[in-house]
Protein backbone atom coordinates (compact mmCIF):
# COMPACT_ATOMS: atom_id res chain seq x y z
CA UNK A 1 0.00 0.00 0.00
CA UNK A 2 2.87 2.24 1.13
CA UNK A 3 4.29 1.70 -2.89
CA UNK A 4 0.35 2.25 -4.39
CA UNK A 5 0.26 5.37 -2.46
CA UNK A 6 3.72 7.16 -3.78
CA UNK A 7 3.48 6.12 -6.81
CA UNK A 8 0.10 7.05 -7.76
CA UNK A 9 -0.55 10.43 -6.19
CA UNK A 10 -3.46 12.51 -7.65
CA UNK A 11 -4.81 9.91 -10.02
CA UNK A 12 -8.42 9.01 -9.75
CA UNK A 13 -8.64 5.95 -7.51
CA UNK A 14 -9.90 3.46 -9.31
CA UNK A 15 -7.76 3.97 -12.71
CA UNK A 16 -4.48 4.05 -10.01
CA UNK A 17 -5.91 0.80 -8.66
CA UNK A 18 -6.25 -1.02 -12.58
CA UNK A 19 -2.87 0.69 -13.34
CA UNK A 20 -0.61 -0.70 -10.48
CA UNK A 21 -2.20 -4.18 -10.62
CA UNK A 22 -1.03 -4.46 -14.02
CA UNK A 23 2.40 -3.62 -13.42
CA UNK A 24 1.94 -5.97 -10.06
CA UNK A 25 0.19 -9.33 -10.99
CA UNK A 26 -0.60 -8.22 -15.39
CA UNK A 27 -3.93 -10.11 -13.99
CA UNK A 28 -7.11 -8.84 -15.73
CA UNK A 29 -9.25 -10.78 -13.09
CA UNK A 30 -7.28 -9.55 -10.20
CA UNK A 31 -8.21 -6.33 -11.08
CA UNK A 32 -11.63 -7.34 -11.44
CA UNK A 33 -11.70 -8.43 -7.91
CA UNK A 34 -9.95 -5.53 -6.21
CA UNK A 35 -12.67 -2.84 -5.65
CA UNK A 36 -12.10 1.06 -4.69
CA UNK A 37 -13.42 0.15 -1.61
CA UNK A 38 -11.24 -2.10 -0.48
CA UNK A 39 -8.01 -0.34 -1.36
CA UNK A 40 -9.54 2.31 0.94
CA UNK A 41 -9.68 0.24 4.04
CA UNK A 42 -6.17 -0.85 3.20
CA UNK A 43 -5.11 2.42 3.15
CA UNK A 44 -6.49 3.20 6.74
CA UNK A 45 -3.85 1.20 8.30
CA UNK A 46 -1.43 3.04 6.63
CA UNK A 47 -0.22 6.12 8.75
CA UNK A 48 1.49 8.97 7.04
CA UNK A 49 4.29 9.03 9.42
CA UNK A 50 6.24 5.91 7.42
CA UNK A 51 6.40 8.73 4.32
CA UNK A 52 7.97 11.15 6.97
CA UNK A 53 9.88 8.36 8.08
CA UNK A 54 10.94 7.23 4.52
CA UNK A 55 11.76 10.67 3.72
CA UNK A 56 14.26 10.75 6.72
CA UNK A 57 16.33 7.57 6.26
CA UNK A 58 16.76 8.57 2.16
CA UNK A 59 18.02 12.15 3.69
CA UNK A 60 20.33 10.98 6.36
CA UNK A 61 21.83 8.45 3.72
CA UNK A 62 22.49 11.32 1.50
CA UNK A 63 24.00 13.58 3.36
CA UNK A 64 26.54 11.08 4.70
CA UNK A 65 28.63 11.52 1.77
CA UNK A 66 29.79 15.26 1.75
CA UNK A 67 30.10 14.53 -2.50
CA UNK A 68 26.53 14.19 -3.02
CA UNK A 69 25.55 18.13 -1.56
CA UNK A 70 26.78 21.58 -2.21
CA UNK A 71 26.96 23.74 0.69
CA UNK A 72 27.98 27.61 1.59
CA UNK A 73 31.10 27.46 2.86
CA UNK A 74 30.71 24.50 4.42
CA UNK A 75 27.33 24.84 5.97
CA UNK A 76 24.13 23.80 4.47
CA UNK A 77 22.15 26.47 3.42
CA UNK A 78 18.55 26.49 4.51
CA UNK A 79 15.40 28.37 3.92
CA UNK A 80 12.40 28.54 5.75
CA UNK A 81 8.76 29.83 4.23
CA UNK A 82 5.35 28.96 4.47
CA UNK A 83 2.20 28.64 2.32
CA UNK A 84 -1.44 28.20 2.85
CA UNK A 85 -2.63 25.04 1.27
CA UNK A 86 -6.42 24.23 0.29
CA UNK A 87 -8.00 20.75 1.81
CA UNK A 88 -11.65 19.35 1.89
CA UNK A 89 -14.49 20.55 4.12
CA UNK A 90 -15.28 17.89 6.44
CA UNK A 91 -15.95 18.24 10.26
CA UNK A 92 -12.74 16.19 10.91
CA UNK A 93 -10.76 17.89 9.17
CA UNK A 94 -12.37 21.57 10.18
CA UNK A 95 -11.10 19.86 13.67
CA UNK A 96 -7.71 19.22 12.70
CA UNK A 97 -7.12 22.87 10.22
CA UNK A 98 -9.74 24.70 12.25
CA UNK A 99 -12.81 26.46 10.90
CA UNK A 100 -11.80 28.69 7.94
CA UNK A 101 -14.39 27.75 5.39
CA UNK A 102 -12.76 29.46 2.19
CA UNK A 103 -15.58 31.33 1.24
CA UNK A 104 -19.51 31.24 3.09
CA UNK A 105 -20.46 28.52 0.99
CA UNK A 106 -16.95 27.11 0.14
CA UNK A 107 -16.02 23.55 0.24
CA UNK A 108 -12.21 24.04 1.19
CA UNK A 109 -10.63 24.82 4.27
CA UNK A 110 -6.67 26.34 4.71
CA UNK A 111 -4.22 24.36 6.29
CA UNK A 112 -0.65 26.17 7.22
CA UNK A 113 2.28 24.89 5.68
CA UNK A 114 5.71 24.93 6.19
CA UNK A 115 9.24 24.10 3.99
CA UNK A 116 12.53 24.10 5.48
CA UNK A 117 14.62 23.31 2.60
CA UNK A 118 18.41 22.86 1.00
CA UNK A 119 18.25 25.76 -1.46
CA UNK A 120 21.61 24.55 -3.38
CA UNK A 121 20.29 20.85 -3.83
CA UNK A 122 17.11 21.66 -3.80
CA UNK A 123 16.04 19.42 -1.10
CA UNK A 124 12.78 19.73 0.85
CA UNK A 125 14.21 18.83 4.09
CA UNK A 126 11.25 18.97 6.16
CA UNK A 127 7.78 19.76 5.78
CA UNK A 128 4.79 20.58 8.08
CA UNK A 129 1.07 20.59 7.26
CA UNK A 130 -1.13 21.90 10.55
CA UNK A 131 -3.77 24.27 11.31
CA UNK A 132 -4.31 27.32 9.38
CA UNK A 133 -4.04 29.60 12.59
CA UNK A 134 -0.45 27.46 13.53
CA UNK A 135 2.10 30.47 13.31
CA UNK A 136 5.15 30.21 10.76
CA UNK A 137 7.25 30.89 13.40
CA UNK A 138 6.34 28.49 15.51
CA UNK A 139 6.65 25.87 12.84
CA UNK A 140 10.04 27.99 12.13
CA UNK A 141 11.13 26.22 15.73
CA UNK A 142 9.91 23.20 14.95
CA UNK A 143 12.22 22.42 11.62
CA UNK A 144 14.96 23.92 13.78
CA UNK A 145 14.39 20.94 16.87
CA UNK A 146 14.05 18.28 13.51
CA UNK A 147 17.18 18.95 11.48
CA UNK A 148 21.29 19.01 12.59
CA UNK A 149 22.80 21.35 13.37
CA UNK A 150 25.92 22.98 10.63
CA UNK A 151 22.88 24.80 9.14
CA UNK A 152 22.44 28.43 7.81
CA UNK A 153 19.14 29.69 8.23
CA UNK A 154 17.49 32.10 6.03
CA UNK A 155 14.32 34.10 6.74
CA UNK A 156 11.62 36.47 5.40
CA UNK A 157 10.53 39.44 6.56
CA UNK A 158 7.48 38.42 8.65
CA UNK A 159 10.14 35.55 10.73
CA UNK A 160 12.30 37.86 13.01
CA UNK A 161 11.08 37.71 16.63
CA UNK A 162 13.10 37.29 19.69
CA UNK A 163 11.92 34.24 20.27
CA UNK A 164 13.20 32.46 17.26
CA UNK A 165 16.03 34.51 17.48
CA UNK A 166 16.77 32.97 20.82
CA UNK A 167 15.52 29.69 20.03
CA UNK A 168 17.74 29.47 16.80
CA UNK A 169 21.12 30.62 18.73
CA UNK A 170 20.90 28.36 21.41
CA UNK A 171 20.51 25.54 18.90
CA UNK A 172 24.21 26.13 17.25
CA UNK A 173 23.11 27.40 14.03
CA UNK A 174 23.61 30.36 12.03
CA UNK A 175 21.32 32.83 10.21
CA UNK A 176 20.36 35.62 8.22
CA UNK A 177 16.97 37.21 8.92
CA UNK A 178 15.67 39.98 6.25
CA UNK A 179 13.81 42.52 8.90
CA UNK A 180 10.77 44.67 8.93
CA UNK A 181 11.28 48.59 9.35
CA UNK A 182 10.32 48.11 13.02
CA UNK A 183 11.63 44.64 13.84
CA UNK A 184 12.24 46.35 17.32
CA UNK A 185 13.24 49.59 18.69
CA UNK A 186 17.30 47.94 17.78
CA UNK A 187 16.49 48.17 14.36
CA UNK A 188 14.38 50.98 14.11
CA UNK A 189 17.71 53.01 15.72
CA UNK A 190 20.00 51.17 13.01
CA UNK A 191 17.67 52.44 10.19
CA UNK A 192 17.73 56.24 11.85
CA UNK A 193 20.86 56.24 11.63
CA UNK A 194 22.43 56.70 7.79
CA UNK A 195 26.28 56.79 8.99
CA UNK A 196 25.28 53.50 9.95
CA UNK A 197 25.27 50.44 7.04
CA UNK A 198 27.19 48.00 9.36
CA UNK A 199 26.69 47.17 12.94
CA UNK A 200 27.36 44.47 15.71
CA UNK A 201 24.82 44.52 19.05
CA UNK A 202 23.73 42.24 21.10
CA UNK A 203 19.71 41.86 22.24
CA UNK A 204 18.18 40.27 24.41
CA UNK A 205 15.86 37.27 23.79
CA UNK A 206 13.53 35.09 26.57
CA UNK A 207 16.38 32.58 26.24
CA UNK A 208 19.84 34.29 26.21
CA UNK A 209 21.89 37.28 24.96
CA UNK A 210 22.14 36.94 21.24
CA UNK A 211 24.99 38.97 19.59
CA UNK A 212 23.92 39.64 15.88
CA UNK A 213 25.12 41.63 13.02
CA UNK A 214 22.74 44.29 11.35
CA UNK A 215 23.19 45.20 7.46
CA UNK A 216 22.44 47.70 4.90
CA UNK A 217 22.08 46.18 1.64
CA UNK A 218 20.69 47.97 -1.28
CA UNK A 219 18.75 45.85 -3.95
CA UNK A 220 19.06 46.29 -7.71
CA UNK A 221 15.49 48.66 -7.90
CA UNK A 222 17.47 50.60 -5.00
CA UNK A 223 15.00 49.35 -2.60
CA UNK A 224 17.20 49.20 1.37
CA UNK A 225 17.29 45.76 2.79
CA UNK A 226 17.69 45.64 6.20
CA UNK A 227 19.71 42.31 7.73
CA UNK A 228 20.11 40.39 10.85
CA UNK A 229 22.93 38.15 11.02
CA UNK A 230 25.04 35.55 12.97
CA UNK A 231 27.89 36.09 10.50
CA UNK A 232 29.70 38.72 12.36
CA UNK A 233 33.22 38.64 10.65
CA UNK A 234 32.76 41.65 8.15
CA UNK A 235 35.85 40.55 6.06
CA UNK A 236 35.01 37.29 5.66
CA UNK A 237 31.33 38.07 5.01
CA UNK A 238 31.14 40.83 2.92
CA UNK A 239 27.82 42.73 3.05
CA UNK A 240 27.70 42.13 -1.10
CA UNK A 241 28.32 38.63 0.46
CA UNK A 242 25.11 38.76 2.76
CA UNK A 243 22.97 40.12 -0.11
CA UNK A 244 23.40 37.02 -2.07
CA UNK A 245 23.13 34.66 0.42
CA UNK A 246 19.48 36.45 1.41
CA UNK A 247 18.73 35.80 -2.49
CA UNK A 248 19.34 32.16 -2.47
CA UNK A 249 16.05 31.61 -0.70
CA UNK A 250 14.64 32.36 -3.79
CA UNK A 251 14.50 28.47 -4.46
CA UNK A 252 12.45 27.53 -1.70
CA UNK A 253 9.64 29.75 -3.76
CA UNK A 254 10.10 27.60 -6.56
CA UNK A 255 9.87 24.55 -4.59
CA UNK A 256 6.58 25.42 -3.66
CA UNK A 257 5.63 26.19 -7.43
CA UNK A 258 6.58 22.49 -8.38
CA UNK A 259 4.48 21.32 -5.45
CA UNK A 260 1.23 23.06 -6.50
CA UNK A 261 1.47 23.26 -10.32
CA UNK A 262 3.53 20.40 -11.14
CA UNK A 263 3.40 17.48 -8.67
CA UNK A 264 -0.62 19.36 -7.86
CA UNK A 265 -0.40 18.71 -4.42
CA UNK A 266 -3.63 20.32 -3.59
CA UNK A 267 -5.10 17.53 -5.33
CA UNK A 268 -5.68 14.92 -2.53
CA UNK A 269 -6.52 11.14 -3.38
CA UNK A 270 -9.34 11.19 0.17
CA UNK A 271 -11.06 13.45 2.18
CA UNK A 272 -9.92 12.24 5.87
CA UNK A 273 -7.17 14.07 7.44
CA UNK A 274 -5.14 10.96 7.16
CA UNK A 275 -5.02 10.45 3.43
CA UNK A 276 -4.49 14.26 3.45
CA UNK A 277 -1.02 13.95 5.43
CA UNK A 278 -0.64 10.65 3.31
CA UNK A 279 -0.88 12.66 0.03
CA UNK A 280 1.11 15.50 1.37
CA UNK A 281 4.32 13.36 2.60
CA UNK A 282 4.27 11.30 -0.37
CA UNK A 283 4.75 14.00 -2.57
CA UNK A 284 7.28 15.79 -0.29
CA UNK A 285 9.06 11.82 -0.64
CA UNK A 286 8.47 11.78 -4.39
CA UNK A 287 10.16 15.52 -4.79
CA UNK A 288 12.90 14.84 -3.21
CA UNK A 289 13.61 11.33 -4.55
CA UNK A 290 13.37 13.26 -8.08
CA UNK A 291 15.66 15.71 -6.82
CA UNK A 292 18.73 13.08 -5.24
CA UNK A 293 18.33 10.50 -8.10
CA UNK A 294 18.12 12.37 -11.42
CA UNK A 295 18.04 16.29 -11.63
CA UNK A 296 21.36 16.25 -10.07
CA UNK A 297 22.97 13.53 -12.15
CA UNK A 298 20.95 14.54 -15.22
CA UNK A 299 21.93 18.43 -14.88
CA UNK A 300 26.15 16.51 -14.80
CA UNK A 301 25.62 14.71 -17.48
CA UNK A 302 24.05 17.24 -19.83
CA UNK A 303 26.63 20.19 -18.84
CA UNK A 304 29.51 17.87 -19.35
CA UNK A 305 32.79 19.40 -21.30
CA UNK A 306 32.50 17.56 -25.16
CA UNK A 307 35.55 14.98 -26.12
CA UNK A 308 37.52 17.94 -26.95
CA UNK A 309 37.43 19.45 -23.37
CA UNK A 310 34.94 22.86 -24.28
CA UNK A 311 31.92 23.33 -22.39
CA UNK A 312 28.69 23.89 -24.15
CA UNK A 313 27.20 26.90 -25.56
CA UNK A 314 24.52 26.86 -23.03
CA UNK A 315 23.81 25.79 -19.27
CA UNK A 316 21.43 22.38 -19.18
CA UNK A 317 18.91 21.67 -16.76
CA UNK A 318 16.50 19.05 -15.92
CA UNK A 319 13.27 19.51 -16.93
CA UNK A 320 11.09 18.78 -13.80
CA UNK A 321 7.70 17.91 -15.87
CA UNK A 322 9.35 14.85 -17.55
CA UNK A 323 11.30 13.88 -14.00
CA UNK A 324 8.82 13.75 -11.83
CA UNK A 325 6.60 12.03 -14.74
CA UNK A 326 9.54 9.24 -15.25
CA UNK A 327 9.76 8.77 -11.74
CA UNK A 328 6.07 7.95 -11.00
CA UNK A 329 6.02 6.09 -14.30
CA UNK A 330 8.88 3.83 -13.29
CA UNK A 331 8.48 3.79 -9.09
CA UNK A 332 7.63 -0.29 -9.70
CA UNK A 333 10.40 -1.01 -11.69
CA UNK A 334 12.93 1.26 -9.60
CA UNK A 335 11.60 -0.38 -5.91
CA UNK A 336 9.95 -3.56 -6.93
CA UNK A 337 11.06 -5.30 -9.83
CA UNK A 338 13.45 -8.30 -9.86
CA UNK A 339 14.96 -6.16 -12.58
CA UNK A 340 18.44 -4.56 -12.14
CA UNK A 341 17.66 -1.26 -10.56
CA UNK A 342 20.81 0.32 -11.86
CA UNK A 343 19.66 -0.85 -15.71
CA UNK A 344 16.16 0.68 -14.49
CA UNK A 345 18.03 4.16 -13.59
CA UNK A 346 20.19 4.36 -16.48
CA UNK A 347 17.40 3.87 -18.56
CA UNK A 348 15.18 6.68 -17.12
CA UNK A 349 18.51 8.63 -17.48
CA UNK A 350 19.01 8.52 -20.93
CA UNK A 351 15.30 9.38 -21.52
CA UNK A 352 15.67 12.69 -19.29
CA UNK A 353 18.80 13.34 -20.57
CA UNK A 354 16.81 14.25 -24.13
CA UNK A 355 14.85 16.86 -22.17
CA UNK A 356 17.26 19.00 -20.83
CA UNK A 357 16.03 22.73 -20.92
CA UNK A 358 18.89 25.27 -21.82
CA UNK A 359 19.87 28.23 -19.83
CA UNK A 360 19.65 31.21 -22.84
Amino acid sequence: MFFFILSNINKRLQTAISEYLTNVYNDDLTKQLVSSASFVLAREKIKHTAFIQANTLILDLHYQDSSNYKTYRGKRLVAVDGTILTVPLTEENQREFGKNVLSENGKWLKAQVSFASDVLNNICLDAEIQGYCVSERKLAKVHIDKLSTNNLYIYDRGYYCKDLLGHIALSGNDFCFRLKNNANKEVESFIKNKKLTDQIITISTPQAEVTVRLTKVLLENNQQEYLLTSLLDKDEYTKNDLKELYNLRWVIEEQYKDMKHILSIENFSGKKEEFIKQDFHANILLYNMSMILFKQEVEKQANKPNKKGKSKKHHYIGNKHSIFSEVKQYFYQIYLSTLNIFDVITKILKKLAKQVIPIR
